[in-house]
């Protein structure tokens, strides 16, 4: 068994998700499992969710919905980036509710259903600046024009993203504002939909207004708020741990190197601790020499390149053994804790990232 492993509390999420629950008001649920649920593992943590309640799940691709339906996740699992027409096929047959942004991708969704004789539903996304899925808001009058020509899609839904939610909230606002503008128009042209969905997890708190009757929480349910740490408006704990132990210690000398390409050179005598925990696992080689972990309730910093599958820990003249416990990322928020706030500002990156970057690899532990 792998000295390294990610434990996953159950328990947090649970809070995470009744914070959620309240923050949504009367608005369903649509838990967002994509990239392996954040590196959480997708199976695991929609196995959970569906016994807390949860029955709207939010994925990227299609095979991760596969995915779901073969683990017998029995909810409504919604397809966010369908990625061509031959997915299409999936869409079907495992009872996915694809978004649309084509009507390529609508013809294709229709001539599967109807080799079937099937009708499946879809949501018509609507891009209000993101530029990256969806049609533009002068297109939607159109489009469902032309959807009504195809017998065995039911288009119940309809839905946008928002390109910030906790910054530049002038510029949220406005696509709001758009988003509204086009579900107003659509009606006035007889076109209305069952399900609606704009609020990410920072929308549902900061833009209240844009929750709709459904909102999408993936970063909150595992437990970061989506902005910095801090701030008291997101009431929810991490519930990701991962852990290591001390494989080896070894005695340097002043002007040894530590790692590959000399990326630390020692400045006296000094003891190096390596942990068999690397970019292979998704701990990120921007790390080198940056990110810290604590062993027996002590901070210590990462020397030396971050290697494939391994790191080294500078433990200066302190009696660091083998097999001593290693916390990572995680942790006791009232104690020991490493943040992914923290590794993403040394990694120059987001948490989102930073989760999503832990690899299959490393065995998930769910707790609690």
């Amino acid at each position: 068994m792998r000295h390294t492993n990610a434990e996953i509390s159950f328990a947090k999420l649970e809070y995470n998700l009744n914070f959620i629950r309240q923050a949504a008001g009367k608005s369903r649920i649509l838990a967002v499992v994509k990239a392996n649920a954040y590196g959480h593992g997708i199976v695991g943590i929609s196995k959970k969710l569906e016994e807390l309640g949860v029955n709207l799940f939010g994925v990227a691709y299609a095979d991760e919905g596969v995915m779901l339906r073969q683990a017998g996740i029995g909810g409504r699992i919604y397809v966010l980036i369908p990625e061509s027409n031959g997915n299409a096929r999936l869409c079907v047959e495992h009872n996915l509710i694809p978004t649309l942004s084509s009507l390529d991708f609508l013809d294709a969704l229709n001539s599967e259903a109807a080799k079937v004789n099937k009708t499946v539903n879809a949501h018509l996304f609507i891009d209000t600046g993101m530029n990256r899925e969806g049609i533009s808001p002068d297109s939607a009058i159109d489009f469902m024009r032309q959807a009504k020509k195809y017998n065995n899609v039911n288009i119940n839904g309809i839905c946008t993203h928002f390109a910030t939610a906790t910054s530049q909230m002038v510029f949220a606002a406005r696509q709001l504002e758009l988003f509204n503008e086009t579900l107003g128009i659509l009606k006035n042209n007889g076109f209305e939909f069952d399900e609606i969905h704009a609020a990410n997890s920072a929308a549902m708190v900061v833009l209240p207004d844009s929750k709709f009757n459904i909102v999408r929480s993936g970063l909150l349910l595992y437990g970061y708020p989506p902005t910095v740490t801090g701030d008291t408006s997101f009431d929810v704990k991490p519930i990701m741990t991962i852990k290591s132990k001390v494989i080896s210690v070894r005695r340097i000398a002043k002007g040894d190197t530590v790692g590959y390409s000399m990326k630390y050179i020692s400045d006296r005598e000094r003891t190096i601790a390596t942990i068999p925990i690397g970019y292979g696992d998704g701990y990120l080689r921007s790390l080198t020499n940056k990110a810290e972990c604590i062993v027996n309730g002590k901070r210590y910093r990462i020397v030396g390149t971050v290697c494939m599958d391994s790191c080294m820990i500078d433990v200066g003249d302190d009696a660091i053994m083998p097999d001593d416990e290693v916390l990572l990322l995680g942790g006791n928020p009232e104690g020991d804790f490493v943040s992914a706030y923290e590794l993403a500002a040394y990694a120059d990156t987001i948490p989102y990232e930073l989760l999503a970057a832990v690899s299959a690899r490393v065995p998930r532990k769910y707790i609690d």
